[in-house]
This record gives C-alpha cells, structure tokens and sequence, in this order.
C-alpha cells in the first residue's frame, strides 16, 4: 500500500483546520441561514398577508430608496467611513508608539498589560455605550470642569485655546479606550523579537531610528496587519455607530426589515471592500518582509 506523504507546511494546515472546525460547524449550523434570509429580505420584505417568517420578493426597491431616496444613510454612512479612515491609522501608530515604550520597561510588564487592557473589558458594548450617551466621557476630561490647569490659567488662555485642549484630550482618552487590544498584541509581537537582532544592529553601529524601521517594524509587520483589520471592524461596530443606530431604529421602531436589511448589506459590503483592500496593500508588505512567497 502507498503510503501518502504530507509536508510539514500541510500538515500544519491540517492542524489549523481542525481547531476550526468547530467553529466552521457552528456557522454553518447556527449563522448561514439567518445570512441568507437577511439577504433575501434586503430584495423585499416581510408578506403582511402570511404569518410567520414570509418574505415578498420586490427587486432592488430598497437598495433604490436607501440611495436615492432616504436623506439619512447616505450622509451617516460618509460620515462613519471618514472617522474610520482617519481614527484607524491613528489608532495604530499609537498603539505601536506606546508598546514600543512599553516594551523598553523592565519591571512591571504584567502590572501595564493589564491597566491597557482593563478599558477593553470594562468600556466597551452596552458599558460604553452608557458611559457616552451620559456625557461621562466629557466630564472628565473637560479642563473647565477639572483641576489639571488652574482656573485662572484657564481664563487667561481664552474660550478657543480651552476647547482646543479639551478637543485634544478628549482625542487622547478615546484613542486610550480604543487602543487596549493593539497596544497588547503588539507588546507581545515586540517582545518575542530576538534580541541578537538588536544586538547586532547595535554593533554594526544602527541608531534607535534605523532599529526601529529595518528590525521592529517589519518583525511586527503581520500584528500591523491584525491590529489594522480588528481597529477597522471595531470601528464599524462601534456602540455609538450612526449607521447602526438608524439600521437598529428602522427596524425596531418602524418595523421596515427589508429596508433596514438592504442598508445592512450595503454597509457590510463596503466593510468588506475596505479590509479586502488593506489585506492586499499591507499583506504585500507583510509577505515581503517576512520572506513568503520567495
């Protein structure tokens, strides 16, 4: 009997693919079908003249009105995109600023890991979502409202140099709050680099500069990539999302399921754009620097 020989790189693939299957298992078993019925109902809506889960096929007539006719999904949809494209970049470098010097620490990486990933698990969802709705967020970062800067100081600086502070700290805080995972992922990415790697760049006489741009960054390269995908996705299922509020309120409070599935897919498929192109363009970069394909 012919024995079949597998690489390594197969196997390795095999191993992968059978950790997943429970979860491949469960989408197909729990996820598919509520997948292609909201596909369906985003070409129609719910039949009034049947009970129970009916759908009445009506072309591209809710794709037609969320574009042409609504006044409300297309402006919250530009506004969504452009705070992704600006806020996730920015998320990034700041996470990678802060796990680089977060790595240069040599006492206390346990107590840091775990102060950057306490605002993941306590201020995100329904917990976050309460926090901003209540205006939390404002008062504690309001200088006129806090004893960072003396109130005098504060009269002296003027109206316009306050707000722009306090626009400046409130950016830092949200970035904080959004940066928990990132800063994590990349500590550990950072960590795990061969310090012979430096050792000998340092020999060869490489200042921090060149360390950080010929070594650090293309050895986390893939985490850039992870850190960049999940920012992007947590971005677009953010708790204070505009698009998702009034997909939510279109089908809660108006009961229009067909339209509010039709503006769903219309979001999910630019998502899905937006990180097919971010894999293409920074996946180039990782594979170049980790050597694939070679």
């Amino acid at each position: 009997m012919k024995q079949i020989k597998i690489t390594r790189q197969t196997k390795d693939k095999l191993i992968g693919l059978f950790y997943l299957a429970p979860f491949l298992i469960g989408i197909c078993v729990f996820f598919l079908f509520p997948v292609i019925s909201s596909l369906l109902l985003s070409f129609g809506d719910l039949d009034p003249s049947k009970t129970g889960f009916s759908i009445l096929l009506e072309g591209f007539k809710n794709y037609k009105k969320a574009f042409f006719e609504d006044v409300v999904f297309v402006p919250r949809l530009l506004e969504v995109i452009k705070s992704t494209l600006i806020n996730s970049p920015l998320i990034v470098i700041f996470s990678l600023i802060l796990a680089v010097m977060l790595s240069k620490i040599d006492k206390g990486k346990g107590f840091f890991r775990v102060a950057f990933i306490l605002p993941f698990v306590l201020g995100t969802g329904e917990v976050m979502s309460q926090l901003l709705t209540q205006g939390v967020d404002e008062q504690i970062i309001s200088l006129a409202n806090s004893s960072i800067i003396p109130r005098e100081w504060l009269l002296y600086l003027g109206s316009s140099i306050v707000e722009l502070l306090d626009m400046l700290f409130s950016s830092i805080i949200r970035l904080l709050w959004q940066s928990s995972v990132q800063i994590i992922l990349f500590l550990s990415a950072i960590l795990g680099i061969s310090p012979a790697l430096y050792e000998s760049a340092k020999i060869d006489g490489a200042n921090a500069y060149e360390i950080f741009w010929k070594i650090t960054l293309p050895m986390v390269s893939p985490i850039l990539l992870l850190n960049l995908v999940y920012t992007i996705i947590a971005s677009f299922t953010d708790s204070s999302n505009k698009v998702l509020e009034y997909i939510s309120e279109q089908t809660i409070k108006y009961g229009m399921h067909g339209f509010a599935s039709a503006m769903g897919w219309v979001y999910f498929a630019f998502v899905l754009v937006l990180i097919g192109l971010v894999i293409l363009i920074i996946g180039q970069y990782v594979r170049r620097n980790q050597g694939y394909g070679r």
